[in-house]
């Protein structure tokens, strides 16, 4: 019994030195070589700090036009995407009284201004004979282009016109040509039917030179231009047929014209004589009640007076046109020939297409690091592998709340001008926030944040010494500068964590 538990006791002696040697032998072998630090020499590199965020393109000009004022559709040459420039007329409405208005503005403005300047030099009697025989003679040209702005007007109407309807002169006509535009063929069937009562009760007057008289011609060759206008917009749209042979639709277009210039003209002259007329009737007055300075003075109130009515007549007639005010692409068009529109609707919009942007939005975190000037690096799904130059150029002030987060809008400009960018288009920014050349580096994962500060562990005569350091700018690749409690070839210890 005593010799079995001896070499029990043996047994067990032996077993535990073959482990205690297990033991020392594994430490030698794994033990010693698992604790070995990871080490970092400190050296000098550069160090790029980067916000990276996604934004769109968008144009720096954005406009939507309307009319200030109510009326009918008469011009509209842009649609969708064709391109303008700043100035161009984009569409108008129909202005036939504005117009007529402005002439008569303007005509009195002439004639006050006139009948000023001959105030000042003083009357003599011969003077007043001659004024008065220039009256009767302005009198006697201005009936004469009535007379002449009659028959043209009759000849486009019942000669030039005529031929392209059946029944003209009834009160049902037809309008011969086929139209795609039915609103502009109810206009000209509608303005036809009032054509021959318009004439005839023009030609009942056709000797009243008076202002009324004379502003009454303006507005009926100013009517029958637009009729004219609208049948000439309806023959250029025709093309030759077996119906319709190349030869009538020329002679149709040839008749149209002449009407157009005649009327056009009629408008002209009536416009001269009645200028003349009423400067030589102001000229006439003027003379035969002297030229006191009390007349002088009223006689200035009333070319300041006449002055006030042709601006107001322009402002009136620049409410029925829309213009660009950009050079640009045209995004929606709306304004359709004989649509009646309403004053402050949207008709137009413009976008400028050569100046664009990018508008991104930048996390609180981020926002601190970003100012403006900052270069930016620009990337597009659309040009892979293509990187495009700009700067942050505005940070918005007031924060933006994107899926419950803060955000700061930011604005960067491109560095020039890249035709091939277009609005709208998704692009990745890599912005930069700073740059640090040839300073000390070392991967930030070396560093031990405490509350007193950041520390290392450099290696000191073979020994690892916890040191306090000072850090500058955190790179994008993981490097932070340092800019004191190290210098260049100190050796530290990675932390065990990141072995």
């Amino acid at each position: 019994m005593n010799t079995y538990i001896q070499k029990i006791k043996s047994h067990y002696i032996i077993s535990t030195v073959v482990l205690l040697v297990v033991v020392f032998v594994g430490y030698k072998i794994f033990g010693s070589s698992g604790t070995k630090a990871e080490t970092f020499t400190v050296k000098r590199g550069d160090v790029i700090q980067k916000v990276i965020v996604n934004g769109n393109t968008k144009a720096v000009r954005n406009v939507d036009l309307g009319f200030e004022t109510n009326g009918r559709v008469s011009m509209s040459d842009v649609s969708v995407g064709t391109r303008v420039y700043a100035g161009q007329l984009l569409a108008s409405l129909d202005s036939s009284e504005a117009q007529a208005s402005l002439l008569q503005a303007k005509a009195n403005l002439d004639s006050a201004q006139a009948l000023l300047d001959e105030m000042k030099k003083g009357t003599r009697p011969e003077e007043i004979a001659i004024a008065e025989s220039d009256v009767t003679n302005a009198e006697s040209s201005v009936s004469s282009k009535i007379l002449d702005a009659y028959t043209k007007a009759d000849d486009a109407v019942h000669n030039k016109v005529d031929q392209l309807f059946s029944n003209p002169r009834s009160t049902n006509p037809q309008f011969n040509l086929i139209l795609s535009n039915l609103q502009l063929k109810t206009d000209i069937i509608s303005e036809r039917a009032t054509m021959d009562s318009l004439l005839l009760d023009w030609k009942n007057s056709l000797g009243d030179t008076s202002k009324d008289g004379i502003l009454k011609v303006k507005i009926n060759l100013t009517k029958i231009n637009s009729f004219v206008d609208k049948v000439a917009s309806a023959v250029n749209t025709q093309t030759s047929n077996v119906d319709l042979p190349q030869a009538t639709l020329d002679a149709y277009r040839l008749a149209i014209f002449t009407a157009r210039d005649n009327i056009t003209g009629s408008i002209s002259s009536i416009t001269t004589a009645e200028s003349a007329l009423i400067s030589a009737q102001k000229e006439l007055s003027l003379k035969k009640s002297g030229n006191t300075p009390e007349a002088i003075r009223s006689q200035e109130a009333k070319v300041a007076q006449n002055d006030a009515s042709v601006k107001n007549a322009e402002a009136i007639l620049s409410k029925t046109r829309l213009y660009s005010p950009l050079v640009g692409v045209v995004t929606k068009q709306d304004a359709k020939v004989g649509e009646i529109v309403t004053p402050g609707k949207v008709v137009i919009s413009v976008i400028s297409d050569s100046d664009l942007e990018i508008e991104s939005n930048v996390s609180e975190v981020s926002i601190g690091k970003v100012t403006v000037g900052n270069d930016v690096s620009i990337a597009f799904d659309a040009f892979p592998g293509d990187t495009f130059d700009g700067k942050v150029t505005y940070i918005e002030p007031a924060e933006t709340i994107v899926d419950g987060v803060v955000n700061y809008k930011v604005t960067v400009a491109f560095n020039k001008k890249y035709p091939q960018i277009r609005s709208g288009l998704t692009s990745k920014l890599e912005i930069m926030t700073g740059v640090k050349k040839d300073v000390l580096v070392l991967p930030q994962y070396a560093l031990v944040s405490k509350s007193d500060g950041y520390f290392v562990s450099r290696q000191q005569n073979g020994n690892a010494v916890e040191v306090p350091v000072t850090v500058g700018l955190r790179g994008q690749d993981g490097f932070v500068e340092i800019l004191s409690g190290l210098v260049e070839g100190d050796v530290v210890n990675m932390p065990a964590s990141v072995k």
